[in-house]
């Protein structure tokens, strides 16, 4: 194989690395959260990279996502699908139909921390949403104390 075909396949490797090729390999991930969230209001494409890119992140982004839960930006495409990792799964993908980006971010910390609250996943009323918000915020202050702060958002 030429030394270009190297490089190529190289190239594709750090495409697919969030943050390598990019050069936001210092990006803190209090930033790089919120550029993701926001990504996912600009385009379809954008929406599924940012919502795979925040589950890939796992626990240490949940203080930032739920952070970000008083979002009710809606959503470019309202669908999310994540991979179905329960034990007694009768299928393997879990398909939504959340209309904000609160609604996605709750099915998001659900998927990696095993958390539920409020199901809002497919969408919820605007009391709902704020309840299952207060609800991850008061589990995310007693189960991260050191990040309360950010638990709480801005």
């Amino acid at each position: 194989m030429s030394l270009v075909k190297y490089g190529a396949i190289a190239l594709i490797i750090l495409s697919l690395l969030p943050g390598c090729a990019s050069g936001r390999g210092k990006e803190s991930l209090e930033n790089r959260v919120s550029r993701l969230v926001d990504q996912t209001t600009k385009s379809a494409k954008a929406e599924q990279k940012a919502f795979n890119e925040l589950e890939f992140l796992g626990n240490q982004a949940v203080p930032y996502l739920v952070g970000h839960l008083g979002d009710v930006r809606p959503l470019v495409v309202r669908e999310i699908s994540l991979e179905n990792k329960a034990s007694d799964a009768f299928e393997g993908v879990r398909h939504y139909g959340p209309s904000t980006v609160h609604d996605a971010l709750a099915a998001i910390l659900n998927q990696v921390t095993g958390q539920n609250f409020i199901f809002v996943y497919n969408g919820a009323t605007p009391q709902e949403r704020e309840d299952n918000r207060r609800m991850w915020v008061d589990w995310c202050r007693s189960t991260y104390p050191d990040q309360a702060e950010t638990c709480k958002g801005k």
